[in-house]
């Protein structure tokens, strides 16, 4: 009977590999959470693909949204964005230019590996020149605006990369901000 022993250097490459793959899984075990910054450019550019924004609204009025700012205000975890808004009654023949404030809370959309804006609501609505006879509705028309325009969509898509880190996978779990990015606390899948 033949005795099957491996060679030195054959040996030698095994108990790398398996040194290796140790090391490895060790480091996933003590790998923690770790924290990510993105740019609030990269919310502005996700905002100004979905511009501009225009809408029928009540079949009466028309509204076009355009040329958003995105900004984050201190220790609120919330995004505001400020953009010009016309709203037109055509079949009166007026129309009304101004600004529009939408704010929402940040959240994370796990399956869609995104973060989204949740419960966007209307800030403020300045229009020029607007009387009274339609400032009631047009207000409505603001909320309907900035649920349409932000609820639940993708501002940021985590790369691959964020996702995975030497070897081990990760998951994004809070979020916070800084005054010119977000922060995004991801921690290991267990």
């Amino acid at each position: 009977m033949k005795s099957t022993w491996l060679s030195p250097s054959a040996l030698a490459s095994l108990l790398t590999a398996l040194f290796a793959a140790l090391l490895l899984a060790s480091c996933a075990a003590l790998i923690g959470p770790r924290d990510v910054e993105f740019p609030i450019a990269k919310l502005q550019q996700s905002v100004d693909k979905r511009l501009p924004f225009s809408k029928r609204y009540l079949g009466l009025f028309d509204v076009t949204a355009e040329q958003a700012q995105l900004s984050l205000p201190a220790d609120q975890n919330r995004l505001m964005v400020d953009t010009n808004v016309t709203i037109a009654l055509p079949l009166l023949g007026k129309s009304w230019h101004g600004k529009m404030a939408i704010s929402g809370v940040l959240a994370l959309d796990n399956p869609n590996n995104a973060v989204v804006l949740a419960e966007p609501k209307l800030d403020n609505l300045t229009l020029e020149g607007l009387d009274q006879t339609y400032a009631a509705q047009v207000s409505q028309i603001g909320d309907l605006l900035a649920r349409q325009l932000l609820l639940n969509v993708p501002l940021y898509t985590f790369k691959p990369a964020d996702l995975h880190l030497l070897g081990v996978d990760f998951l994004p779990t809070k979020i916070g901000t800084k005054p010119n990015s977000v922060v995004v606390t991801f921690e290991p899948v267990k």
